[in-house]
């Protein structure tokens, strides 16, 4: 007992002291960033103004920033030791930073919603407050996570590695969780967008179900395999394979809209703002094309891919990370601007902002100048009020798989906000075993 909690004290005293010297480390990287940055002269000679930069806590000599991450309002930096922070998207800001789990373990994800945030650490599902940073419930997975989460406004969907996605409640974590067996493994998250939440396979397969109801509603197979996340615009579906195609399909049943092809592999996620959808294939060359018919407007050699639309312009980045400028109707070059090596574009299919980033936790926010309230191309899903949910609704057959025998363990978050090294899940419940694919 009293060794237990000599231990817990050391940890926690470890705790913070490694706070303290990523502090250090940190005001070493702000001077270095200093360097990294786009100069305001440069952006003005482009037409575009750097509206705030940030650093955010990493420690370089030992981890590097693995995830950068938009939601909205919100712009989030995952590390390969497991802290995540929280920044303002509109001013930069940091909002607070957390370490998940126990330091040295990466943290996949992040996946989030209006109210929650969570990451994948150790075999652990961690649900955090968005706004606060603080801990709500860790649950111990059923399985080894082969991905970080995605959240809708109901349920956290995770992706393991036998090829089984489980579902669960957001707000009663202690509940079975859905789960559902798919056909072949998946190494990318399931990704929520809009009504639907889906999930792509080494097989070629692209599994689709309602996002707030768990349950599979249908699937397809392309011709190849299935390596980026999709984008949507409701009420259709943008899938991109490396077969080359560009599909738009209904976000409901699947009925294919139009397809269209770039001649080469797709390896990068598409990308939708407001009437024009883009993609780049891996020639490279950046496609623009009608959002509602799947029209061609006009190709950008030489682009890797999108980075976001402003009034009149596209931005898009080569494969050395600098920014190209395109005219939005025509496509053709209007300049370029270089960035520090290291340096990349965030794909934002949100809003108007440009966003550079790094590996050593350095982000940069440009927008064309004038431009001081952000152009905003989505809204988040409100989540469906009660009155709105449909009552007593049957579930197809292909959501009939049978729930865990046992559920994993939930640690609900305390009074005070717990230690992320005084958390020691219970052991892992029996995992059930696999079911077969009910499209089969």
């Amino acid at each position: 007992m009293m060794l237990t909690l000599w231990n817990s004290t050391a940890v926690r005293r470890g705790f913070a002291l490694s706070l303290v010297c990523i502090a250090a480390l940190s005001s070493a990287s702000a001077c270095w960033a200093q360097t990294q940055l786009v100069t305001r002269e440069l952006a003005a000679s482009k037409g575009l103004e750097r509206a705030w930069f940030a650093q955010i806590p990493v420690d370089t000599n030992r981890s590097r920033v693995t995830t950068w991450y938009l939601y909205f309002d919100r712009l989030y930096g995952v590390t390969d030791s497991g802290i995540i922070t929280a920044l303002n998207a509109e001013t930069g800001e940091q909002l607070w930073a957390r370490q998940v789990g126990r330091p040295g373990y990466a943290a996949f994800g992040p996946g989030a919603n209006s109210d929650f945030i969570s990451v994948v650490s150790g075999g652990r599902l961690f649900m955090l407050d968005r706004h606060t940073g603080r801990v709500k419930w860790i649950r111990e997975l059923g399985s080894a996570p082969a991905s970080g989460p995605a959240l809708s406004n109901t349920t956290a969907y995770v992706a393991l590695v036998t090829g089984r996605i489980e579902g669960y409640n957001l707000k009663d974590p202690a509940t079975q969780p859905w789960y559902y067996q798919s056909k072949g493994r998946t190494f990318l998250r399931p990704t929520v967008t809009g009504n639907v939440v889906s999930w792509p396979t080494a097989t070629g397969f692209l599994y689709v179900g309602h996002a707030d109801d768990p349950g599979v509603m249908w699937r397809m197979q392309t011709d190849d395999d299935i390596v980026t996340s999709p984008a949507q615009q409701s009420p259709y579906l943008y899938i991109a394979s490396t077969d080359g195609y560009l599909y738009c399909l209904n976000e409901m049943n699947g009925q294919e809209a139009w397809r269209y092809s770039t001649g080469y592999a797709i390896t990068s996620s598409p990308a939708v703002v407001g009437d024009m959808a883009f993609v780049a294939s891996f020639e490279p060359a950046l496609h623009a094309l009608d959002s509602q018919t799947g029209q061609g407007k006009w190709v950008a050699p030489g682009i890797s891919h999108f980075a976001a639309r402003g009034k009149e312009r596209v931005y898009a980045s080569d494969r050395m990370g600098n920014l190209l400028i395109l005219e939005s109707a025509t496509g053709r070059a209007v300049c370029r601007l270089p960035v520090a090596e290291g340096q990349e574009t965030l794909v934002n299919d949100q809003s108007d902002r440009i966003f550079l980033v790094n590996d050593r936790g350095l982000v940069q926010c440009l927008h064309e100048i004038g431009v001081n309230e952000p152009i905003m191309y989505r809204q988040p899903v409100a989540p469906p009020a009660e009155s709105d949910k449909p009552a007593g609704e049957e579930k197809p057959a292909a959501d009939a798989a049978a729930p865990p025998t046992q559920p994993p363990a939930v640690k609900p978050a305390a009074e005070e906000d717990p230690s992320p090294f005084s958390e020691e899940p219970a052991g892992p419940a029996e995992a059930p075993a696999d079911d077969e694919d009910p499209f089969n």
